[in-house]
């Protein structure tokens, strides 16, 4: 377990071996847009796959994530390999470095256009009248990296992901997500639904 502490904040991870992956809890004060972009970018630059992610924030503010993650390369989450995940955290959230200087350090693209014909991809926003929030629904073939990417889109777009659960079955996933406006409302101009429609197709 690796924990930073002070009086304004608190960031605490933690890693749990199961079976042929593991758990990873990310606990986090101080909520801002883009914590679940820049912690799927860390996790990508070192070389693991989420395969199933859930992360909620509290009426108080704190982010609770869990993702099952499996290395890439078979390779065992060691102390030291969380420790080099948690100082990449600690420097980003904390500490100014952006997402696109965090990749080109690592020698990663920020962003890769992919074509795809598989028939099953598919995204739908919609706002349902019991939630003050927009549910997007995502279905397509798994690749590693495609959460990053997906967070990606939302992140520069400006759109705040609250909570989100991805599933990963027979090299499908299936993602949804709960989003709304940095201003803190529902999604609900057409066109703009329509372009991040497009936007999060286009890389899968």
């Amino acid at each position: 377990m690796s924990a930073i502490m002070d009086k304004t904040r608190t960031l605490i991870l933690t890693s749990t071996k199961k079976a042929d992956y593991y758990a990873l809890k990310l606990s986090i004060s101080q909520n801002e847009i883009g914590i679940i972009f820049r912690t799927t970018a860390i996790l990508y630059a070192h070389g693991w796959n989420i395969l199933e992610a859930t992360a909620e924030t509290s009426e108080r503010g704190i982010v609770d994530d869990i993702f099952l993650i499996q290395n890439l390369k078979g390779e065992q989450m060691t102390e030291e390999k969380l420790g080099e995940i948690q100082a990449d955290l600690e420097e980003m959230l904390y500490k100014g470095l952006s997402v696109i200087d965090y990749l080109g350090r690592s020698k990663l693209k920020l962003l890769t256009k992919r074509e795809s014909d598989y028939e099953k991809n598919s995204v739908h926003l919609y706002n349902p009248e019991s939630l003050d929030l927009t549910v997007m629904d995502l279905h397509a073939i798994d690749r590693p990296g495609l959460l990053f990417e997906i967070s990606e889109i939302l992140f520069l777009s400006g759109i705040d992901i609250i909570s989100f659960t991805a599933k990963t079955e027979k090299g499908e996933v299936r993602d949804t997500f709960l989003l709304r406006e940095e201003s803190g409302e529902k999604i609900t101009d057409g066109s703009r639904i329509e372009r991040l429609t497009e936007g999060i197709l286009s890389i899968l």
